[in-house]
């Protein structure tokens, strides 16, 4: 099914101009790599900030605010760079083990995300010491969670170059 699908896709419009103009794939290379590092640098300030190592004056719901904006918007951005590079390039990303490892790996991310979001809310504008130590628990293990998920990310995305098979 992958293999139809990569097939058609090589056979678009768009695959045809994406390989025809010469910096469209390493403009949309940049543009996906720079969307990595708002979200990866987003999520370890959420991250560091649950372990009470960066920003401990503040709140969870005040950094999940924050950077929930960033985040949401890096997201994006690497969707549509990442649906222009697939486009470019089906049968290298769609048909590669670490390209679809990656998916998963995003997927997984994304909905840890989602439920670090759903309990920072939750847990309001109070001081990090008046929240019960199990939550607190729960929301660190969240944050490593979701920042080893984005590192594990990046290296398959690295990965998608080297590896055949």
């Amino acid at each position: 099914m992958l293999t139809e699908l990569a097939h058609w896709l090589d056979g678009t419009v768009l695959a045809s101009a994406m390989r025809e103009t010469f910096w469209v794939v390493p403009m949309t290379q940049t543009v996906h790599i720079l969307a990595i590092a708002i979200v990866f640098s987003a999520s370890v300030i959420l991250a560091l900030s649950t372990f009470g190592y960066f920003g401990e004056g503040w709140p969870y719901a005040r950094w999940g605010k924050r950077l929930k904006r960033w985040t949401v918007w890096g997201i994006g951005v690497l969707f549509l760079s990442g649906i222009l590079m697939v486009t470019g390039e089906p049968e290298r990303s769609l048909l590669n083990l670490m390209f679809q490892i990656k998916m998963v790996l995003l997927v997984v991310a994304l909905l840890l995300f989602w439920q670090l979001n759903k309990r920072i809310d939750a847990l309001g504008n109070g001081p990090l010491l008046s929240i019960p130590l199990s939550t607190r628990l729960l929301t660190r293990l969240l944050g490593l969670s979701i920042l080893t998920c984005w590192i594990a990310i990046i290296s398959a995305g690295r990965w998608i170059a080297y590896y055949i098979g």
